[in-house]
């Protein structure tokens, strides 16, 4: 089990374990724990050729169940004893009392910190900026409108998130992206020409004809049948371009000639060009990204009769204006030569802000010296002064300072090295945490007066940036990761089966669930109405999906849920549908997804050999879903896995492959109750969210352990338990507030503290 808390998160035979008493005078370890292990595992887990690598002879005393890896091996013991995984069932049992005295026994010995002696931080190793955090970061630091991390390969996932230090590697790949992608940020903010200066006009001998002819004539190219006039122009910066042609023709026939503006090569615009011979400009405007785009003017018309008349086109002159101005030049180069500043300075003066901000942290004079120095190799090879900050600009974007999240520690190697993070270095934690980018002016001012770490100040911080508009990426890359919803991308329901799913039917399907993660931050509600919620977001697809009257239009509206039918995230179709197979509901599916999204408990796998559930289904082809299934269980290899997880997915089974609400199935008539591991039972979904709402604690411990995991960019370990512990204290005082949890989070030892790399002894 990884280290996700009080192992009664998963709904299990022994749920009171962590009541029972534990007697600190008895050797457990000696008089319960070895015995125990000696009758119901040395079969499968001794020294020859031990299952699953675990071999239990190797421990002689408690001590060496706590630490590194043993720790871990053990934590995993106790899941498979708490919901009754391992022993298999095949095997020889214990009595519940010695199960319950072994469970509560491994609980207090693994989860039963002193964290006053523990106290440790842990440590987060250096993190790139994933694909999300360098556009957004490219987006506030120069203000670019175009996100060019999209074109980076995709990003690493670990431990269900891909913000994660130890996974976010560097390929030579992705170093040519970022080369590249430097040079397209900087032509786009900072456009060398400003138009008040030089115009952007190309006569006939910069434009190429593919007329019969090839002629000209008077500044204008002659296209006396087929053909086009074309230029390949280079784009300097994303935006709305004013494309202006000069044409003129010899009219003939009732139509005028016609002329058809085409930009890479795809028709956009054409144009009646009147009178005899009579020139004139024909404007049209159209967006362009940066770069180079083909753009042609063809005579698309032409008409000739015998001595009595010909049509033909000219073509002449091109202008393009672009969508440059000084003011957006003047936001990055803030600073230029003239009036008693040399080239020099004026280079220093823009480079040592944009450092600071590029970096997270003030610029040192080295680091001012060394960027300036590739702008003043610029001009000595007689680059403009624009060109030359370009390339300066271009050099810190491919610093390991910009493109990874840096925090240096004096002794690196010292695990008992601990220290305080730097204001700035919170401002960092806080603005890729809350808002996937870098730090703004409030933040940046804050920490350079040394205030941002005070209990009230980083409170009033953290209030302000979720009240931002910014934190809407809270919902997009941590709720989106939570709960599995980038997977929905991936599903496709058979269209025999379910004629109605489209892709405009998944978007709102996703979007419903975001909008509910999104009202609970902004409103700052329980937390616990995630699994209850009594309202939801829907436009006219989705409601109709879900046999609701009244909603019209694409908008999405809240509405009230039937009370009968349906409540919070687990009864939204696009957590039911990710949770299905193309064809048919799975309850397996279902029932995993809430232990390890909701409870935070990873089940078994399962062991090797087992047969798949298709082939009982081939064998009991007329028999219903749950009875395939509880034969499938009555397998004692199969019946590990699924005793855990069938009730929990059966109790959703009112809802088909993608999440309409059913009463039958085919031929059967549906079955939705249960009866969980701990005795509880239920009938219906809703009875069944209600069982999981009173495990409130196990939910918000998981949903912490969560949050905690990504505002980290690591995963947790055991004696993180202690700052979850101090989180949790603070939801329960505040009826689960969303905000109390990001406040608990921001003020935690290992998010204001780290140390030097290392296992502590």
């Amino acid at each position: 089990m990884a280290p996700n808390g009080t192992p009664n998160g998963t709904p299990g035979a022994v749920t009171q374990a962590s009541a029972a008493a534990v007697e600190p005078e008895q050797d457990i370890f000696h008089d319960t724990l070895q015995p125990f292990v000696k009758k119901y595992c040395h079969e499968c887990h001794s020294s020859d050729d031990p299952q699953a690598g675990i071999d239990f002879t190797q421990y002689d005393n408690e001590d060496e169940l706590i630490k590194g890896k043993p720790r871990q091996t053990w934590e995993k013991v106790l899941a498979m004893l708490e919901t009754g995984a391992m022993p298999p069932p095949d095997m020889d049992q214990p009595s519940d009392a010695d199960r319950l005295e072994l469970v509560a026994w491994l609980e207090d010995k693994l989860f039963n910190l002193d964290c006053d002696m523990i106290n440790d931080p842990g440590r987060v190793t250096v993190r790139r900026l994933n694909r999300a955090e360098y556009n957004n970061t490219i987006r506030d630091l120069l203000g670019v409108d175009f996100n060019p991390a999209d074109d980076f390969p995709s990003d690493d996932v670990g431990y269900g998130f891909d913000n994660i230090g130890d996974v976010l590697s560097l390929s030579p790949l992705l170093m040519e992206k970022y080369l590249d992608a430097a040079e397209q940020i900087t032509a786009e903010a900072i456009p060398i020409v400003d138009p008040r200066d030089a115009q952007y006009r190309f006569g006939v001998e910069r434009l190429r004809s593919s007329g019969r002819n090839g002629r000209t004539s008077d500044g204008f190219h002659v296209l006396a049948s087929a053909g086009a006039v074309s230029l390949d122009y280079d784009a300097p910066v994303s935006g709305e371009y004013e494309l202006t042609f000069q044409a003129k023709a010899q009219q003939h026939g009732r139509d005028p000639a016609r002329m058809q503006i085409a930009i890479d090569r795809k028709a956009v615009r054409t144009f009646d060009v009147t009178g005899q011979m009579r020139d004139a400009d024909y404007i049209h405007k159209m967006t362009l990204k940066a770069g180079r785009h083909r753009i042609s003017a063809a005579f698309i018309n032409d008409f000739y009769e015998p001595k009595k008349g010909d049509r033909n086109l000219y073509v002449g002159r091109f202008h393009i204006q672009p969508p440059i101005s000084r003011e957006r030049l003047e936001q990055v180069i803030t600073a230029f030569p003239g009036d008693g500043l040399s080239e020099d300075e004026a280079v220093a003066r823009v480079v040592r802000p944009f450092i600071g901000k590029a970096f997270r942290r003030p610029a040192t004079d080295d680091e001012v010296q060394t960027y300036a120095g590739v702008a003043r190799m610029a001009l000595d090879e007689d680059e403009s002064y624009e060109h030359s900050i370009q390339y300066a600009i271009q050099a810190v974007l491919i610093s390991p300072s910009f493109l990874f999240r840096i925090e240096t520690d004096e002794k690196p190697d010292d695990p008992m090295a601990e220290r305080p993070v730097t204001d700035y270095e919170v401002a960092s934690r806080l603005s890729y945490f809350l808002w996937s980018s870098m730090p703004d002016d409030t933040l940046f001012d804050l920490a350079s007066r040394g205030e941002l770490r005070q209990p009230d100040v980083l409170n009033e911080q953290v209030r302000r940036m979720l009240d931002d508009p910014k934190s809407q990426t809270l919902v997009d890359n941590f709720a989106e990761q939570w709960l599995n919803l980038r997977l929905l991308d991936e599903m496709s329901p058979d269209p025999n089966a379910f004629p109605d799913f489209d892709p405009p039917l998944r978007d709102a399907m996703k979007r419903e669930t975001l909008m509910l993660f999104e009202a609970v931050m902004r409103e700052d509600r329980s937390l616990l109405d995630f699994l209850d919620a009594d309202f939801t977001f829907v436009n006219e697809q989705l409601a109709r999906h879900y046999g609701m009257d009244g909603i019209k239009g694409n908008e999405f509206q809240k509405v009230s849920l039937d009370p009968q039918q349906r409540a919070g995230v687990l009864t939204h179709a696009s957590i039911l549908t990710l949770t299905s197979n193309p064809e048919r509901t799975s309850p397996v599916k279902r029932g995993k997804w809430i232990l390890v999204n909701i409870l935070g408990k990873e089940p078994p796998p399962p062991p090797p050999g087992v047969p798949e559930l298709e082939e009982t289904q081939k064998m009991s082809p007329d028999a219903s879903l749950r009875e395939q299934l509880e034969k499938h269980r009555a397998d004692p290899g199969c019946n590990s896995c699924h005793r855990t997880m069938d009730a929990l997915g059966f109790g959703f089974e009112n809802f088909d492959a993608t999440g309409r609400w059913r009463d039958r199935d085919g031929d059967h008539d549906i079955d939705s109750s249960g009866e969980l591991p701990g005795g509880e039972t239920f009938s219906g979904p809703v009875a069944l969210v209600k069982i999981l709402k009173g495990r409130r604690r196990e939910f918000s411990r998981s949903f912490t352990e969560k949050m905690l995991t990504y505002a980290l960019g690591r995963g947790l370990e055991y004696y993180d338990r202690c700052a979850v512990d101090e989180i949790l204290k603070r939801l329960e005082s505040s009826e689960y507030r969303f905000s109390e949890l990001i406040l608990g989070i921001a003020s935690s030892k290992p998010f204001l503290t780290r140390r030097g790399d290392g296992e502590r002894e």
